[in-house]
């Protein structure tokens, strides 16, 4: 009778096995925890208000920005309204990323892999023009962006969109030149960081049906978060590591399962396709993004783990129906020793789905050990009857005798 290697593994060897993975967990978590630094980044940009002069916006093709040769003339917004329609497209809000840091201009690496821009707006109170708890905000907003060897003036465009958000402000003290607490706004989100330098310029329309009583807009913030490249380097290595891993313990399990006199059970195809789903949320596709500019990626990332997951959890579902049981801070060790607590779960929980799905594929790969516990064709047995033992003591006697004389003879 042929079983799964779990069933015929002798207790030393699954000790062996079971050490190894354990082993394999730990070091995915130090990984992440002292070697990657933490997951992502940000930057606060305060955006600058600069004045356009041409008639209500109309030249699309002009950028606006603070640093550089023919940077914009700023505007003060305590002394200029945008409840004006011709003045609100007179004041373009400007946003350079990376922001300098040390007198260093800084540019983003094609490792930081994505961008994600989250809006602050500063409204500040006027009694005579009190905001609703919940309102619609229109944005126009456009984005740019510059390599190295561009000159500082020459911006070319990337997106641009009119988007409309949900404002949603509320105020402690209602007093004049008090700013309104607002909720942070989701507004634009990169899969890729190809290029050095990216430009953001927002306006804010005020038309009849739009930006109605938002009150005294004073500052936009720009919260830009961006993937840290050194821990895109740390993720992508473990992928790489693991994807031949996978991929060859995957192979190996079809083969014995293809050996098999008959035919596959569901369990064994739905490892499978386990396998298969991880093998594909493992391909390092991310090396594709630093010679091409795949804006999908994030997407494309979040379609891989879905397909993960939902195979997981159907081969759960299998696998109970068949055997019907079923903030980011700092920990110190020591003075010299950090760990990066969000690394360190990143990549412990990405190194245990893979020690898990490995593990499943080794355990319950058919064994191919030979337990014969029925005649067949080509094996022999040996049958033994027992008959009753008599209970007649002549007849007991008489058995005794023969079975001396046998002895004798």
């Amino acid at each position: 009778m042929q079983g799964t290697i779990i069933e015929n593994l002798s207790g030393k060897k699954l000790s062996v096995l079971v050490m190894l993975l354990i082993i394999a967990q730990i070091v995915c978590f130090l990984i992440g925890g002292l070697i990657a630094p933490t997951p992502a980044s940000s930057q606060n940009i305060l955006g600058t208000p600069c004045k356009d002069i041409s008639v209500n916006g109309s030249d699309q093709n002009k950028w606006f920005y603070s640093r550089g040769k023919g940077s914009c003339t700023p505007v003060d917004m305590h002394h200029f309204s945008l409840d004006n329609y011709q003045q609100a497209y007179q004041v373009v809000y400007t946003f350079q990323m990376p922001v300098p840091r040390n007198s260093m201009q800084l540019d983003y690496s094609r490792w930081q892999q994505n961008l994600i821009g989250v809006l602050q707006v500063d409204i500040s109170y006027n009694s005579q023009i009190e905001i609703a708890p919940r309102t619609k905000i229109t944005l126009d907003a456009r984005l740019a962006y510059r390599n190295k060897g561009d000159a500082e003036d020459v911006w070319k465009p990337y997106a641009a969109s009119i988007v409309e958000r949900i404002l949603d402000c509320s105020i402690d003290k209602p007093l004049e030149h008090y700013n309104y607490n607002c909720s942070v706004m989701p507004l634009f989100e990169l899969g890729s960081l190809y290029h050095d330098y990216y430009l953001l310029n927002i306006r804010l329309p005020s038309d009849t049906d739009k930006n109605q009583g938002l009150g005294h807009i004073v500052d936009l913030w720009l919260t830009a978060i961006n993937q840290n490249g050194g821990f895109t380097k740390v993720w992508v290595s473990l992928k790489t590591v693991y994807f031949p891993i996978v991929l060859g313990v995957l192979a190996w399990y079809w083969r014995r399962v293809y050996m098999l006199s008959r035919s596959p059970a569901l369990l064994e195809y739905m490892l499978l396709t386990l396998g298969s789903a991880l093998t594909f949320l493992n391909l390092p596709l991310e090396y594709l993004t630093l010679a091409f500019d795949m804006p999908f990626m994030l997407l494309l990332g979040d379609i891989r783990q879905g397909v993960f997951y939902a195979t997981l959890l159907s081969f759960w579902l299998v696998f109970a129906g068949e055997h019907l049981m079923v903030a980011e801070g700092q920990w110190k060790w020591d003075e010299d020793l950090q760990l990066e607590m969000t690394s360190a779960f990143f990549t412990g929980v990405y190194g245990m789905w893979n020690i898990y799905i490995i593990a499943l594929l080794c355990l319950y790969a058919p064994s191919h050990k030979q337990w014969p516990i029925e005649p067949s064709e080509n094996s022999i047995s040996e049958e033994i009857e027992f008959s009753p033992l008599p209970t007649d003591p002549n007849e007991m006697l008489s058995l005794t005798a023969f079975a001396r004389k046998t002895a004798v003879e």
